[in-house]
């Protein structure tokens, strides 16, 4: 009877391993294709952003973002798979953090306060779906269209982003402040597993 139990104790202790093993690969393989899908889409957006700012300067640049930068977000989303950015002081109110996005924005503003290092976060919610969710840091170049208002933004983009987004707050940060997140949905019902 001893021996039975023991043999049937270690098969489930050896099915748990292996769902728990099972169950960290696949949350490793989410971050990595969290981690490659921001990377093209982050190029993507500066890449054309960057294209945008040396035909029309930075003005023009600020209308770019007001009617593309929503829809080149979406460019590498698949079936199964959102991805979306989202801040606490929003510039494009079609951007506004859900509640989810909102406790993690507080939290990393919290660490950032605290000097504690911002790291990816993966949370899964109650109906199985995967959240990754990485911050976004302000990068110098960014300045000139979210630093300070009155000696980095220039006149003529201040005028621009007034004009086309009249409820702005994205504005007065400094470089290496967090400027919001990256949040990445994988569907529980849409995907077969990590791509």
């Amino acid at each position: 009877m001893y021996k039975r139990y023991l043999i049937i104790s270690l098969l489930l202790v050896s099915i748990i391993s292996c769902t728990e093993k099972k169950e960290t690969t696949d949350l490793s393989a989410l971050k990595s294709k969290g981690d490659s899908l921001i990377a093209q889409t982050f190029d993507t957006l500066r890449n054309t952003l960057l294209s945008t700012i040396g035909e029309k300067g930075f003005p023009g640049a600020v209308s770019f973002c007001n009617t593309k930068a929503l829809s080149l977000t979406n460019t590498y989303a698949a079936e199964g798979i959102t991805i979306k950015r989202t801040s606490d002081k929003l510039r494009n109110p079609a951007n506004r953090p859900d509640n989810m996005e909102q406790e993690i924005l507080s939290a990393y503003l919290q660490m950032k306060e605290d000097k504690q290092e911002l790291k990816p976060v993966l949370k899964k919610d109650t109906e199985g779906n995967h959240h990754y969710f990485k911050p976004i840091l302000l990068q110098a170049m960014c300045s000139n269209c979210h630093g300070d208002k009155n000696t980095q933004i220039k006149p003529d983009t201040w005028e621009a982003i007034r004009l086309q987004y009249p409820a702005d707050a994205a504005f007065n940060y400094k470089e290496g402040d967090l400027r919001g997140i990256w949040h990445l949905t994988f569907l529980k019902n849409k995907i077969n597993g990590p791509n």
